[in-house]
């Protein structure tokens, strides 16, 4: 069994803003893949997505108050950019820590530890 101790609210709407953005962001038949793992002393929780991805240059803004990726494909995408930041306070609050990596050929990994 993997257990979590925190705050049962903050830490679900973390999850859920993960999922709906790797769910927001792929195409309509993309798999979204949710893991959550034991590695010694920590917990691991990984979102993938095969949708359009985010460039370099903008994955350390991501996390910022009301940014938004600016290109072509997420123009049309409903959104306030609050997601990610929610997604990182809540983390923040519980000391664990957030990474986002390529998920190729497209799409976007997003890793998060439990220390």
């Amino acid at each position: 069994n993997i257990e979590l101790v925190g705050d049962k609210f903050a830490l679900s709407s973390m999850i859920n803003n993960l999922v709906e953005n790797a769910i927001k962001y792929s195409g309509p038949c993309e798999v979204v893949e949710v893991k959550l793992k034991r590695k010694e002393q920590s917990v691991h929780l990984m979102v993938a997505d095969h949708g359009i991805g985010i460039s370099d240059t903008e994955k350390p803004r991501i996390f910022d108050k009301f940014y938004r990726v600016g290109n072509e494909d997420t123009r049309n995408t409903k959104g306030t950019g609050l997601g990610l930041f929610i997604v990182k306070h809540v983390l923040d609050k519980h000391e664990a820590t957030i990474k986002v990596r390529d998920n190729k050929p497209s799409g976007s990994i997003f890793e998060v530890v439990f220390a």
